[in-house]
């Protein structure tokens, strides 16, 4: 049996789903605990200990890897309507449409109408906006797994996008390589809990009086690219606004990169290495500026950083390369500027209090993770509206330059 049943330890389990979906039995449910988060609950009268879920479970059985040195590039779409939509350089949406324009499917992660983060099969160029963009939130991944196999059995292409142990997890599932099959891991720095995100939308939906539709924790619009936040909601009038700068998202994204409401099996992640489970991995090229590369003037757009991981990713990269702009970097600038790709997380001094705040105590949650900055507020509001002027935009960056 998998080892979190025998543990019962919350690090021993990343909550894939894998162990659910191979257990013919259905002796396997997951279940979600106090915290947001599935856990796996066997029912020992109906489980034959076939093994199965053990075999499978990325947090113990031995690691998918690639025995090639991965290539590090840096990389950014031509599309410039990609790019702008993208939260980085457009890679994912690249390969995406060129899955589909070759009769392929796309697998990742999107919202529901209810704001609840899922894993969907995606067969059309018009649906992958619902796939676009970061999220931060554990995704879904229901009967995912079983969807991707049956795909590869009819031999449809399958592009799946996850997490590193989403990833792996497929991968264990399917006990066979699949040629048709192409995979993308993140460089995750961790997923934090459904709770939370839903408890912080429900107030932000109070506050607001309206229904939130959509949320982009990294909209280009009012960023840059940035890891700032912003939402567009439909608000009683049915129009979509944004929502560009709030404590309650603020003090959520806070929580989350301090590393205070991630999953434990995250602060553990055996994932974290340059040696990744996936044929290309996608990251943000941070600091791309730092160097002398082809995006001088056109970084603040967004850059991905990409690491082509096998034979088949170097084959897709082949395919896709000549609608991008790329330059090779270096391994060590890579990992130093990606912290995940070298160790996982660190949990949060605050991570338990931080729980029962967002859940007990809310405005102590927010003004914890987000207290109120009168300067911080000007600044932000300066930066955007110098960055949606063009006039002034223009004068901005000619006056860093002239300064430098």
């Amino acid at each position: 049996m998998i080892k979190y049943h025998h543990t019962n330890e919350p690090k021993d389990c990343c909550g894939c789903r894998a162990c659910e979906q191979i257990c013919s039995r259905h002796a396997i449910t997951m279940q979600e605990n106090a915290e947001g988060y599935y856990y796996p609950v066997i029912d020992e009268s109906s489980c034959v200990d076939c093994g199965l879920c053990e075999k499978v479970c990325p947090m113990q059985a031995n690691q998918i890897e690639n025995t090639n040195q991965p290539i590090f590039l840096a990389a950014q779409t031509k599309d410039k309507n990609i790019l702008k939509k993208s939260s980085s350089g457009g890679m994912f949406t690249q390969i995406a449409i060129h899955t589909i324009q070759q009769g392929g499917v796309v697998y990742g992660a999107a919202f529901s109408e209810s704001m609840e983060l899922r894993h969907i099969r995606i067969d059309n160029i018009e649906g992958l906006s619902q796939l676009r963009g970061s999220k931060y939130v554990q995704s879904n991944m229901s009967n995912i797994y079983s969807m991707v196999k049956e795909d590869l059995q009819r031999l449809t292409k399958v592009y799946f996008v996850g997490t590193p142990c989403q990833v792996c997890g497929l991968k264990l599932f399917l006990r066979k390589e699949y040629t048709n099959l192409f995979t993308s891991d993140l460089v995750c720095h961790g997923v934090p809990s459904r709770k939370i995100f839903r408890t912080v939308r429900e107030h932000l939906e109070k506050k607001g009086n309206m229904q939130m539709t959509k949320y982009s924790f990294r909209d280009k619009h009012v960023g840059g690219w940035s890891c700032s936040s912003s939402s567009s909601y439909k608000s009683i009038s049915k129009k979509q606004k944004y929502l560009v700068k709030d404590r309650q998202m603020d003090a959520y994204y806070h929580a989350f990169i301090s590393g205070n409401i991630m999953r434990y099996s995250c602060y553990e992640c055996p994932f974290t290495s340059p040696n990744r489970v996936s044929d290309i991995t996608l990251a943000d090229c941070w600091n791309i500026q730092e160097l002398d590369t082809k995006f001088k003037e056109t970084y603040r757009e967004g850059v991905s950083l990409i690491l082509i991981n096998s034979e088949r990713g170097k084959a897709l990269w082949n395919e896709i390369k000549d609608h991008t702009v790329f330059d090779h970097i270096g391994k060590d600038w890579a990992m130093k500027n990606n912290p995940q790709l070298a160790s996982a997380s660190h949990k949060g001094n605050m991570r338990e209090r931080t729980y029962d705040m967002a859940l007990n105590d809310y405005p102590l949650f927010v003004d914890t993770f987000a207290p109120k900055s009168l300067k911080k507020t000007l600044k932000f509001y300066l930066a955007y509206y110098i960055r949606n002027n063009a006039a002034l935009y223009s004068i901005a960056q000619h006056t860093k330059r002239l300064l430098k």
